[in-house]
């Protein structure tokens, strides 16, 4: 009998009650899991890495849509037993389950062929998830992540808005990025207090910056004093002053007013000043 994927099933048949601490909320409706999976059809030709599948409501949706091959890597193994059974009903596709939290797996083992990352994350640890897959291996051809929607707003802001920060910078760098979807807070179990969004994320063909951690290590530095002017959050950086004049980018406008490349760009510069 096919498994049943509602609030009713998992309590009584698995015992299973979400965890708050491992900011845990679930989608059961069915109509709305398939209208998110059908943002990043086809997967047919692909495999599939869902991070933190929970009851498996979306594993179910992407298991229809028959992806080569399914990974799943879930940190809470409670929700071992309801995974392998949705997996066994879907013998046809090729499956691997791992009980492990993703921020400590090495996810290039993972992914060694043209590949799409699926999660509805929790929502305390999106940024981090998010950070660890980027710059995108040239196998992951697409990454559609559930963000609450205020994080989703950062990584997709411009400059000169109130919204825009570190991670839209980081992001916007090495990845072209849509929004899909916003989903209502009513939809999720518990109901969250904010409502969400889906994002889509495909790399780059091409990208300015030369080494990501430079970029990371300089938008923390000047979005760390985001009132200040960018010369006097970056004063630490040796030359800074004339980096800057190099670039055309005038000493008093603050980090929300340059733009990404002019980020990459100095990244560069800092980058190739040590070597």
């Amino acid at each position: 009998m096919p498994e049943v994927i509602n609030l009713k099933n998992i309590q009584n048949k698995y015992n299973i009650l979400p965890k708050k601490k491992l900011g845990q909320n679930f989608i059961f409706d069915k109509n709305i899991l398939n209208k998110i999976i059908r943002n990043i059809l086809p997967i047919k030709k692909y495999n599939v890495l869902e991070i933190g599948p929970g009851p498996g409501g979306l594993t179910l949706e992407i298991l229809k849509n028959k992806p080569k091959k399914i990974i799943l890597i879930e940190k809470d193994s409670s929700f071992k037993r309801i995974i392998e059974n949705i997996l066994s009903e879907f013998n046809n596709v090729k499956s691997e389950l791992i009980i492990e939290d993703f921020l400590k797996i090495d996810l290039e083992k993972y992914i060694n062929t043209d590949t799409k990352i699926i999660s509805n994350l929790p929502y305390y640890l999106s940024t981090q998830i998010l950070l660890k897959i980027l710059p995108l291996n040239s196998n992951i051809k697409e990454v559609m992540f559930t963000f609450q929607k205020e994080v989703a707003d950062r990584i997709i802001s411009k400059p000169n808005s109130k919204n825009y920060s570190r991670l839209s910078v980081i992001t916007q760098s090495v990845c072209n990025i849509k929004k899909k979807q916003n989903l209502p807070a009513e939809i999720f179990y518990p109901i969250p207090k904010i409502s969400s969004s889906i994002l889509i994320f495909s790399r780059k063909k091409q990208y300015t910056i030369k080494n990501f951690e430079s970029l990371k290590f300089l938008t923390k530095m000047a979005f760390n004093k985001r009132r200040k002017s960018i010369k006097n959050s970056l004063k630490d950086i040796r030359n800074i002053s004339s980096f800057l004049q190099e670039l055309e980018i005038k000493d008093n406008l603050r980090p929300e007013q340059i733009p990404v490349e002019k980020f990459c760009k100095l990244a560069n510069l800092i980058y190739e000043s040590k070597k």
